[in-house]
């Protein structure tokens, strides 16, 4: 028997009672995607296991035996309860202690369940560090920060395509896409641009060929595109952190559905992404989008380590390569850091 000892309220488990996947769930998660964040985790093909609920009182003791019947997972929109469940082969004989309980399900021909050799993907979300310095307001004199074909000129000349990015997400979404709060009088000071695809992972970028797949027809946007407005979304400061966090996530595949996959306190659970009406060559890239909710499903239904959840607030004075390098996991922070930085000066 075994537990993992992050904040979940969702726990599956394999026929010896060890604890494999899990989330918290703030009420918008329904079973249809569980079967897709199954898929994501699990290496066996869907068809050899079932999801079965667990009906011993608080944290089970055996429920490889103490189980309900199989739970229809495509297709169901029916919202996930908090509580335990139990991965069972999809065949063997229903067993409940009470023989006319076990007798019906036996007459309908329900799935039943036995324990089975489950393995969890080695793949594991790419680790990335909160970029408020990349991407928040900048300095401003006078009126409001207008977007205009000079501004573009000098941006580009000064080789500055991390603030170009910026205004064009800026014009773009004129708010928080996910709160909905909304930029008054283009006053972005809470606002910030966040990369989809983070820019520490360049080299990823490239292997992965995304550039090929971004439609942004904006001159001189770059050689690697990752700086494309089609790879960034505006977001408040605290919604950005939980962004860059995979606290929350967005899935283009469900109507731009949000997930937040711990205690919501930004209240955007379920709601949906704010979606401009500028030109689809312009707006976030679907299948970026969707790469990041797949981290985001393994980073949350894996357990989330230490390298996701850096503490981010270092105090004014202090020496903050110290402070990152002394983190756990510091080395791999401090070099996640310095990517980033540099990365932002490469086209």
């Amino acid at each position: 028997m075994s537990r993992v000892t992050v904040r979940r309220n969702v726990h599956f488990l394999d026929g010896g009672n060890n604890e494999l996947l899990g989330f918290w769930q703030n009420g918008s998660v329904v079973w249809n995607q569980i079967a897709e964040w199954l898929h994501i985790t699990i290496t066996l093909p869907s068809m050899q296991y079932a999801v079965f609920r667990c009906i011993e009182s608080g944290d089970p003791q055996d429920p490889a035996t103490n189980h309900g019947p199989s739970i229809n997972l495509s297709g169901n929109n029916n919202t996930v309860d908090p509580g335990y469940y139990v991965l069972l082969s999809a065949s063997g004989e229903y067993r409940n202690p009470d023989p006319l309980l076990s007798l019906s399900f036996s007459l309908t021909r329900t799935l039943i369940g036995e324990p089975l050799d489950i393995t969890i993907t080695e793949e594991r979300a790419i680790p990335r560090s909160v970029s408020h310095n990349l991407s928040s307001p900048d300095p401003r004199v006078g009126s409001p920060y207008h977007f205009n074909s000079k501004l573009v000129i000098i941006l580009i000349v000064a080789g500055q395509q991390i603030a170009l990015f910026r205004q064009r997400v800026r014009e773009r979404d004129d708010g928080c896409v996910v709160t909905g709060t909304r930029a008054l009088f283009q006053d972005y000071d809470i606002f910030e641009a966040a990369y989809i695809f983070p820019l520490a992972h360049l080299d990823l970028w490239r292997s992965g060929q995304w550039s090929q797949r971004i439609e942004d027809d904006f001159p001189n946007v770059g050689a690697s595109k990752i700086h494309s407005v089609q790879n960034g979304i505006l977001l408040t400061q605290n919604a950005h952190t939980l962004f860059d966090k995979y606290k929350i996530a967005i899935d283009p595949d469900d109507n731009y559905k949000i997930t937040c996959f711990v205690p919501d306190i930004l209240r955007c659970d379920g709601q949906y992404m704010v979606q401009s009406n500028y030109p689809q060559h312009y707006r976030p890239l679907r299948s970026l989008l969707k790469y990041n909710f797949r981290m985001a499903v393994l980073c949350n239904m894996k357990a989330r380590g230490p390298e996701y959840d850096w503490d981010e607030d270092i105090t004014p004075g202090m020496d903050p390569v110290a402070e990152i390098s002394n983190s756990e996991k510091g080395k791999l922070r401090f070099e996640l850091v310095m990517a980033e930085r540099l990365n932002s000066f490469i086209e």
